[in-house]
């Protein structure tokens, strides 16, 4: 029996050196978007501004938005952190969020050899 062939996730980490995820939901402004299927293959960097400037105490709910029509596409989003707000609006918008520390090569390993997409 062959091995079922798994369907492509494109998966947002949340990076200003592409190499590991080292930015804050709310602060971030470049993106490296990752498809995963039986690998992770980098597909492109994406960049927006900050979602919260880099001091919104709390304000940015109007902002989620933007975040969200630039990677609605993605399954899942890894970040260094997210507040609350920010998790709820994504979640409820059917995207998985995550708080991760590390290089993105590991964290894909780690994507890969679990269920959590």
């Amino acid at each position: 029996m062959e091995a079922e062939k798994k369907l492509p996730v494109k998966v947002g980490f949340a990076s200003l050196d592409g190499f590991s995820v080292d930015e804050h939901f709310g602060h971030a402004h470049v993106w490296q978007i990752y498809e995963f299927s039986d690998d992770a293959q980098f597909l492109e960097m994406r960049k927006m501004p900050p979602v919260c400037g880099g001091g919104c105490n709390g304000s940015c709910d109007d902002n989620f938005g933007i975040a969200y029509d630039l990677l609605k596409d993605c399954k899942a989003l890894f970040v260094s952190k997210i507040g609350e707000p920010a998790a709820a609006y994504m979640i409820g918008r059917g995207i998985k969020v995550f708080e991760a520390a590390g290089s993105i090569d590991k964290i894909a390993q780690a994507i890969l050899s679990s269920s959590i997409l």
